[in-house]
């Protein structure tokens, strides 16, 4: 159980989330949207404190993250940031056994448990055949792929994603999207900020339209992506396209 609470965050002299709060569920999907620069990537940062609310409270399972040590912050939640590019050369395996850090101790080598984790990782994002690779040669699919593989390598159970799919070619996306489905089968809780509305109503067990740095509306992928909000929020039209039993959202 994630819960936020009057979460209030600034930079500068400008406030970017205006007292958020919610609750969400365990072992779901939950898609958070919204136009670009409405809080949706700062309050990711907040929930797993690489940026720390001027005021409010995270919990997770009732406890107050500022408790949490930030080695025991990282074995609880761990963040896939939207940009993945890595200045060094360094290779697949490498990244990914970055995440094996916070159960290791200072200049600790990685155990038999961590290589096995690393190569779980692994063979659960499909990126086997990449762990040799340096990451500065991979395609942007296969690097946030990587950085994925990363991220289960902590084995923190909420993982936090910030718009996975937003430069990835559709086959990429899709196995993107595909793997959190599978996660949340396995146990994990998944907050994804979307850019893409039609996979986030595909995907998605909730959504939250963010706006302005507030939460305009939150429930099912259907309610939340209604006309009316839409156009409140995007000022777009839209039109549900249905074919052979599937819909799509089409935008005007």
């Amino acid at each position: 159980m994630l819960t936020l609470e009057g979460l209030r965050y600034s930079i500068d002299d400008k406030e970017i989330l205006k007292g958020i709060s919610a609750r969400f569920e365990p072992f779901r999907i939950h898609g958070i949207v919204g136009p670009n620069g409405s809080g949706k990537s700062t309050l990711l940062k907040n929930i797993c404190r690489i940026w720390e609310p001027r005021e409010g409270r995270v919990l997770i399972n009732g406890r107050d993250t500022k408790t949490f040590s930030r080695r025991e912050l990282s074995r609880a939640v761990t963040l896939v940031p939207q940009n993945t590019n890595v200045g060094f050369p360094v290779s697949v395996y490498d990244i990914v056994s970055m995440g094996r850090n916070p159960h290791l101790g200072r200049f600790q080598p990685l155990r038999k448990r961590d290589r096995d984790i690393i190569d779980w990782a692994l063979k659960e994002t499909d990126s086997e055949g990449l762990k040799d690779r340096i990451v500065n040669e991979l395609s942007g699919g296969e690097c946030q792929l990587a950085v994925v593989a990363r991220a289960l390598a902590t084995e923190a159970p909420l993982i936090l994603l910030d718009e996975p799919t937003s430069d990835l070619d559709i086959k990429h996306a899709l196995a993107i999207m595909d793997l959190l489905v599978d996660l949340k089968g396995k146990g994990k809780t998944i907050i994804v900020s979307v850019h893409d509305l039609n996979l986030a109503r595909r995907y998605c067990d909730t959504l939250t339209i963010v706006c302005q740095g507030g939460f305009f509306f939150a429930g099912s992928p259907d309610e939340a992506l209604s006309r009316e909000n839409i156009k409140r929020v995007f000022d777009v039209d839209v039109t549900e396209i249905r074919d052979d039993g599937n819909s799509f959202l089409y935008f005007q």
